[in-house]
């Protein structure tokens, strides 16, 4: 109720139509047009932030904490930190498949492309151009079977069929989706799923079943995807986060991390792949995943946690994955904030 009102009060000096309907375009929130109260659109009736919860030892935690707080006050120590991860050389580091001639149209940035040896491959039988490649990466934390999350860029028009048959071979029910579809004019992300009603991306049939917008920072779409192949169907979720833009970091730490607890209730219990893009796959991805690999090793009680370590991990699995020394910084202050949340939620 708190956020309507204060959403009210954000659009009331702008008069604006009321859509009726449960479901509706949310595309224009990223023209330069004017932004709908987002409780017309929204089924949700109320937004409240996610408890945190964790198995977190205390101990570990305060020495975690001291750590954080030391690295973000001592600027010296995160400019060579940062300085060091720079010249990191992720080996071996191939991406000559990603460079054919046939794939570079599938690039968004060449600069980001998924390395011979850890990239998703599609199914050449399945897809629409006989090909196996996808610009993804399998992002593995400690088990080399089970992929964590897949990396990838935010699909172009010509790779939406091979974005939705990565989701359907690889057992995906979550994507992250950490971009605007438009950026000051830039398209970061092609509108992948149908603003109502279904699509249809060569066998998968994709249909918009609900879209609920939980607070200013972001919302949750929920999809049914149906394989026309076969018949078989799947419940497909998005969280959406709105307000990051590129190469820079979100206003503030406590959106994100209540984002993430909400992907993480979700996603509770699973063990697919939770698929993470944002524009090329690697700043704001590299990011997100980053904490959120960083606070599930502390949740499971991890008795050391060293993130510069944990991010030249990623890099060895996809390059460029956090771009500016801003997004590490951004990194740290967030696992601190989140640790300390912790810290006061657990019995003293």
């Amino acid at each position: 109720e708190l956020c309507r009102q204060r959403m009210a009060v954000k659009t009331s000096d702008r008069p604006e139509p009321l859509h009726s309907s449960r479901i509706n375009s949310v595309s224009s929130q990223f023209s330069d047009g004017p932004i709908p109260s987002p409780s017309a659109r929204s089924s949700t009736s109320s937004w409240c932030e996610e408890p945190v919860q964790s198995n977190m030892d205390i101990s570990t935690g305060h020495m975690i904490l001291s750590y954080m707080e030391d690295h973000l006050k001592n600027k010296n120590r995160l400019e060579k930190e940062w300085e060091a991860l720079c010249a990191y050389q992720a080996e071996p580091s191939d991406t000559t498949i990603a460079q054919q001639e046939e794939n570079i149209p599938k690039n968004r940035s060449q600069a980001v492309v998924p390395y011979d040896h850890s990239r998703i491959c599609l199914k050449g039988e399945s897809s629409h151009d006989n090909s196996d490649y996808i610009n993804a990466s399998p992002i593995m934390d400690h088990d080399p079977r089970n992929p964590a999350y897949i990396a990838t860029q935010g699909p172009l028009p010509a790779t939406v069929a091979d974005f939705w048959q990565m989701v359907w071979e690889n057992g995906c029910v979550v994507i992250v989706m950490l971009t605007p579809l438009v950026e000051n004019g830039v398209k970061q992300c092609y509108h992948y799923w149908p603003d109502e009603g279904s699509n249809l991306y060569h066998i998968y049939e994709v249909n918009l079943v609900s879209e609920h917008i939980w607070c200013e920072d972001f919302l949750v779409r929920s999809f049914y995807l149906k394989n026309l192949q076969t018949n078989e169907t799947r419940t497909v979720t998005q969280f959406h986060f709105l307000s990051w833009n590129d190469q820079r970091v979100p206003a503030s730490t406590r959106s994100l991390l209540d984002f993430r607890r909400k992907v993480n209730k979700c996603y509770r219990g699973r063990s697919c792949p939770v698929v993470v893009h944002c524009s090329d796959g690697a700043g704001r991805s590299g990011t997100y995943i980053l904490i959120d690999m960083v606070l599930n090793k502390m949740a499971k009680g991890a008795k050391e946690i060293d993130i510069a370590a944990t991010l030249e991990h990623l890099r060895d699995q996809r390059p460029g994955m956090v771009q500016t020394k801003e997004q590490f910084e951004f990194a740290l202050t967030a696992v601190a904030e989140e640790v300390n949340a912790i810290l006061k939620a657990l019995p003293q």
